[in-house]
């Protein structure tokens, strides 16, 4: 209970000034700055904030955090969840692997595999490019901020491929709005990929359901195989059994 109290102050100063400060907060509710630190740790991981040196700001719908953020959230989870999607892979197979913290820790795991993968994630191809596989860039133009191949020319190039697997992250999952996306480029790019392949994969750590972002890519309908470190919050799972979605949860 005095968690949630503390959470609930957090985000009505939130709301109400823009930015929140961990001393100013501590000495608001006579915890310690650590226990602010934790707390905003925790909001952060659900998407309801992004922190900043000695604080806090809002999460945009419309922004995703930086990649170099991103890849420091639930780190452990997204290993756990790379593992369980290894089960899905078999020597040999086409694959299709976008860009993202998540699919990113998919290729460390997978890196030992001999396969024919596509990316358009420069990071996830160094990394494989190391291993036994054969790597091809996806063409388009450089996104400094992830080093992603992003444009028409990527999807133009993924409808003229096929591939037994596609691995695509996401950026959030919201009870009525689906999996969703910050950007044109992901959302374009994933929606093309879902017809190109024998199998398409959504990679989510536990943190993106319950988030929104600003695009829809798929409704929770979409025939997907989702792969996750823990099971969904049960309205998720109501709606991926009515529809008869494939979860794979560690």
């Amino acid at each position: 209970m005095l968690t949630d109290h503390r959470h609930g102050e957090i985000l009505a100063r939130l709301r109400d000034a823009g930015r929140v400060g961990v001393a100013e907060v501590a000495a608001l509710l006579r915890v310690s700055d650590e226990t602010i630190r934790r707390d905003l740790k925790l909001l952060e991981e659900r998407g309801l904030l992004r922190r900043i040196h000695g604080g806090a700001v809002p999460q945009r719908l419309d922004q995703d955090r930086p990649v170099t953020e991103r890849g420091r959230i639930n780190a452990r989870e997204k290993a756990r969840l790379a593992a369980l999607a290894d089960g899905l892979v078999e020597d040999g197979m086409s694959v299709f692997i976008d860009t993202g913290t998540t699919t990113l820790a998919l290729a460390r795991q997978i890196k030992g595999r001999q396969l024919a993968v596509t990316t358009n994630s420069i990071d996830v191809g160094l990394v494989l490019s190391e291993g036994r596989s054969t790597v091809a860039l996806a063409p388009g133009t450089i996104r400094p901020k992830d080093r992603a191949l992003v444009g028409y020319e990527t999807v133009a190039y993924a409808r003229r491929h096929f591939f037994d697997i596609a691995f695509m992250g996401i950026s959030a999952c919201d009870i009525d709005h689906g999996w969703m996306d910050y950007e044109e480029h992901e959302s374009v790019l994933r929606r093309t990929l879902i017809g190109q392949a024998r199998r398409a994969v959504i990679l989510a750590d536990s943190g993106k359901f319950g988030r929104q972002a600003n695009l829809c890519t798929f409704p929770l309908v979409a025939p997907l195989t989702l792969v996750t470190d823990r099971p969904p919050p049960p309205p998720f799972v109501d709606a991926f059994t009515r529809h008869g979605i494939a979860v794979l949860a560690a």
